[in-house]
């Protein structure tokens, strides 16, 4: 499960599930005196940082973070975005580009140089996430284009580099559903496009509608589809882990806690 309030909370009660807790930036520097019963998974040690920077591992001191957030979780492997198609990002309700949008050869070439050093410059296997297609504008006019996510989103993006980098694949499958739905394609033929055979990990959790008429990652709980896609996704692939991405309420955790291991199990 994913490191969040809820989660901390938990733990401090000792009321936790035999889970391992998958954290990410500065939630890392304390993650492992909050769980010190758990096993830790590490997740975008850097936040507001892209692949594309052309000096991606000294920017924001990308590269000692990680490896000192490495050593203080012991994580089995390290997770990171594989966008975005700026070289300087920022979050703000999703990830704004605060560079100009660079075109998808730049990007790729950029991201695959990092994600290869990276891959070279520590000690456990580096994956990379897909990520939620929030490039187009929404119908209704509410909600502007967001140019960080150009490019990264099409599944041919993730195919490249994860096969130029020789990187394993982070399947989020939300993200799935919302970058299919915004493109308006099928989410099974999305996900078929992806290199299934590089996944190593998966996050799941439940996508909601916005007002606006597109997809949103909502981190809600799963509803029957969700569980389905990661049922028809476990027939294709061979993960190490499956991460549950929810943290508002004890209850609806719990319930899809088991429901995940009840998928799993089956």
């Amino acid at each position: 499960m994913n490191d969040t309030p809820l989660a901390r909370r938990l733990a401090g009660e000792g009321r936790l599930p035999d889970v391992a807790v998958e954290t990410s930036g500065a939630k890392t520097d304390d993650a492992p005196a909050a769980y010190p019963d758990h096993p830790l998974w590490l997740h975008v040690p850097v936040w507001d940082w892209s692949l594309a920077h052309p000096d991606a591992l000294a920017h924001r001191d990308a590269l000692a973070v990680t490896r000192a957030r490495l050593a203080a979780t012991g994580a089995p492997w390290l997770s990171v975005h594989v966008g975005f198609a700026a070289a300087e990002v920022a979050y703000d309700g999703g990830m704004q580009a605060r560079t100009p949008t660079l075109p998808r050869d730049v990007v790729l070439a950029r991201a695959t140089a990092t994600l290869a050093a990276l891959r070279n410059a520590v000690d456990v296997p580096v994956l990379a996430e897909n990520l939620d297609d929030q490039a187009r504008p929404s119908p209704d006019g509410t909600r502007p284009a967001r140019p960080a996510y150009a490019h990264v989103c099409d599944p041919t993006f993730p195919s490249d580099l994860t096969r130029a980098a020789d990187v394993g694949l982070l399947l989020d499958l939300a993200h799935a559903q919302v970058s299919a739905a915004a493109q308006g394609r099928d989410v099974h033929a999305y996900l078929a496009a992806l290199p299934l055979h590089r996944v190593r990990q998966i996050h799941v959790s439940g996508p909601r509608p916005r007002g606006d008429g597109t997809l949103d990652d909502a981190h809600a709980t799963l509803r029957d589809a969700d569980l389905a896609l990661l049922a028809w996704t476990l027939a294709r692939t061979r993960p190490w882990g499956v991460t549950l991405e929810y943290g508002r309420d004890e209850a609806g955790l719990l319930r899809d806690l088991d429901r995940v291991r009840a998928t799993l199990a089956a």
